[in-house]
């Protein structure tokens, strides 16, 4: 950790020591700051939707994330997209994605439509002008690079319509655009006895699929599964072939999945309770597929498990949720790590591998102690929650080299340095 020093009047200075490049507003390591971004995005409010009073929330409270698109500036942008809970079908769906550009520190809006869509408007997921619904993204935003057929700011991916009736698709938002900017992400999944639709079992509807989402550097695609009963977990490759691979977990209780780059492993995390009629130990279990040999292994976490919240079955707080903590693996960290809000003020936890062979190993759960930067005078002193859960708003910035998230209209990001 940096050394603290001392100034004038008793204000403590935090030297942060970054490496070239970072900008000086990163805290050093163990510290938390504010983002100083010089408007909000209520700022931002497309005229489109100023009418709708709550339009700015979508992206931060109607159960979604984002993504860190890495081609947007010289440090990135963080793109935030969510919506679709309209109080009534006759108000329209808020279609906008929310964009945080960690280089100007001004947050702007894209891909808004030139006139609003009714709710009631749309068929099979599009509205007259073939603009996307916009839905709960949850685990579901990932970047397309440039690189890989992105735009020239990089776009971003939606996968599927998590709890609609509409068909499992993946959408894709040229973020460079502010108007329109959608197209449909071609997808043929060749194993399927139907190859033009996305599914998980070999017999499944292919609709409103809650995602649960990883992107592969290495592999060039992203990995998808889904929670409840699954046959397979798919690998979309930046071409759009879907190819299906036997479930990790295949009966998911609220879990994530994470890609852990440098150990070539790929890994789910199973949710469930800790106490009731309906207790075990999935709460605790990592099903953990080898990339590289293909060998799949079972096992068991330590330490305290984070996000423990009310479960289904009404007996208070049994129930882990490891869907909502943003849990994603850093090579720079060496371990996974989410933003646990079921306490207050949040925490930050980690899932630490061992030093035996991680794939058969138990892996141990933590809590990071962090402090507010002094030098953020004015700042957040506490980590901020979000309502409804974090999501992916909890994302790991590579420019940064630390976490950013936002989760409200009104109020600063904050940065998180381990």
């Amino acid at each position: 950790m940096a050394q603290v020093s001392s100034a004038p009047f008793g204000i403590r200075i935090v030297p942060n020591n970054q490496p070239a490049g970072v900008p000086a507003w990163v805290p050093p390591p163990g510290y938390f700051a504010d983002v100083p971004m010089k408007n909000m995005p209520q700022d931002v409010t497309p005229a489109l939707y100023r009418s709708v009073s709550d339009a700015m929330d979508n992206p931060f409270i109607v159960w979604g994330g984002s993504a860190i698109l890495r081609d947007y500036s010289s440090l990135g942008a963080q793109v935030y997209y969510s919506g679709g809970h309209e109080a009534t079908t006759s108000l329209p769906n808020v279609q906008f994605s929310l964009i945080c550009d960690f280089s100007t520190l001004t947050w702007s809006v894209a891909n808004v439509p030139t006139t609003a869509n009714i709710a009631t408007t749309f068929v099979e997921g599009y509205a007259p002008d073939n603009t996307p619904y916009t839905p709960h993204t949850y685990l579901g935003l990932q970047e397309l690079p440039r690189a890989w057929g992105g735009g020239v700011r990089g776009s971003l991916l939606s996968f599927f319509w998590a709890g609609s009736p509409y068909e499992n698709r993946i959408n894709v938002l040229d973020v460079a655009q502010l108007n329109y900017g959608y197209s449909r992400f071609v997808t043929r999944q060749p194993q399927n006895a139907d190859p033009t639709r996305i599914r998980f079992t070999a017999g499944d509807t292919s609709r409103g699929t809650y995602p649960i989402t990883v992107m592969d550097d290495v592999r060039q695609g992203w990995w998808a599964a889904t929670n409840g009963t699954a046959h397979y977990t798919l690998f979309v490759s930046r071409t759009g072939e879907i190819t299906q691979h036997p479930a990790l977990g295949g009966n998911l209780a609220n879990g994530a999945l994470v890609l852990c780059k440098r150990l070539n492993l790929l890994i789910a995390l199973d949710g469930g309770y800790s106490s009731g009629p309906y207790a075990g130990s999935a709460y605790r279990r990592m099903y953990i597929r080898n990339l590289v040999t293909g060998a799949s292994t079972t096992i068991s976490t330590a330490g305290t498990v984070p996000s423990l919240t009310d479960g289904y079955d009404g007996g208070g707080a049994n129930f882990h949720r490891l869907d909502s903590l943003g849990l994603q693996w850093v090579d720079e960290l060496g371990c996974i790590v989410g933003l646990d809000q079921t306490v207050s003020p949040p925490v930050v936890v980690r899932l630490t591998p061992p030093a035996a062979d991680p794939a058969t190993a138990a892996w141990t759960w933590e809590r990071v102690p962090l402090q507010h930067w002094p030098n953020d005078s004015g700042g957040q002193a506490q980590l901020q929650a979000a309502r409804n859960n974090i999501w992916s708003k909890f994302r790991w910035v590579p420019s940064l080299h630390a976490f950013v998230y936002g989760t409200a209209k009104n109020r600063r990001p904050q940065v998180i340095k381990l």
